[in-house]
């Protein structure tokens, strides 16, 4: 009798395309980080690009849905959490990409600014796919749920809250960045210099103007610019605004 691993291998071999939660950035607070970026991915297996589905904040006050094609690993993203596999007969990848847009483009779903981030929507995401039967509850705890428990944790807490739980994590790429990726992606702004942040100007400049009180304002947090997430970049986006 083959084992229990050996059969779920089997399983997931004979799909077609991935489901995963993707984080990015450090995201831990007491070392002074923002909240790791999470968006939802839909791949094929064996590709090296997936259909990402998140919200940004491009003008520093509001959130919007901005699905786009771009590869599946960049230099910074901490990992994944793979939440199913999809069957393409049973047409489960365009069922879930349809729910994702549907969600995405209802506005009433989209957090405030300065009250919820990405990783609120992708708690939400997460649900819907549950309550369509895409997601599958595997560990006596709602999928949802765990995701909204892991809101504003680091991202290796959130990793090993996959592992402990059973869920299957892969690492991200090797990397010497820290902090968190650009949720404004680009927007057509000069993508900072790459390198070790506490060299970076910018970025001490940034941080110590968070410090400071503005008329009670609430700011986004400084974000590293993953390469991969530019909108200028044509060979690493397909698809702007979910072309």
């Amino acid at each position: 009798m083959r084992s229990h691993e050996a059969l779920q291998g089997a399983m997931w071999m004979a799909r077609d395309y991935g489901l995963s939660v993707n984080i990015w950035g450090r995201g831990d607070a007491k070392l002074g980080d923002g909240p790791s970026y999470m968006g939802m991915a839909i791949y094929e297996h064996g590709s090296s690009t997936c259909e990402l589905h998140h919200i940004r904040n491009p003008t520093d006050d509001n959130f919007i849905y901005d699905p786009r094609t771009q590869p599946l690993e960049d230099p910074v993203l901490k990992g994944r959490c793979e939440l199913a596999c999809l069957s393409s007969a049973q047409a489960q990848a365009q069922q879930a990409t349809s729910l994702l847009a549907t969600f995405g483009n209802d506005k009433t779903n989209i957090p405030e600014f300065g009250v919820g981030n990405c990783q609120d929507w992708v708690a939400g995401a997460v649900g819907v796919l549950e309550r369509a039967g895409i997601v599958v509850v595997s560990s006596g705890e709602e999928e949802g749920e765990f995701w909204k428990r892991m809101i504003n944790r680091s991202s290796e807490e959130m990793k090993h809250a996959c592992l402990a739980t059973g869920r299957k994590w892969i690492d991200g790429p090797e990397s010497t960045w820290e902090g968190e990726p650009d949720a404004r992606f680009g927007d057509g702004e000069k993508t900072p210099p790459v390198g070790k942040l506490v060299q970076n100007e910018a970025f001490r400049a940034r941080m110590q103007s968070l410090s400071l009180s503005r008329d009670n304002a609430v700011e986004r947090p400084f974000y590293v610019s993953s390469p991969f997430f530019s909108n200028s970049n044509k060979q690493t986006s397909d698809f702007e605004g979910g072309k």
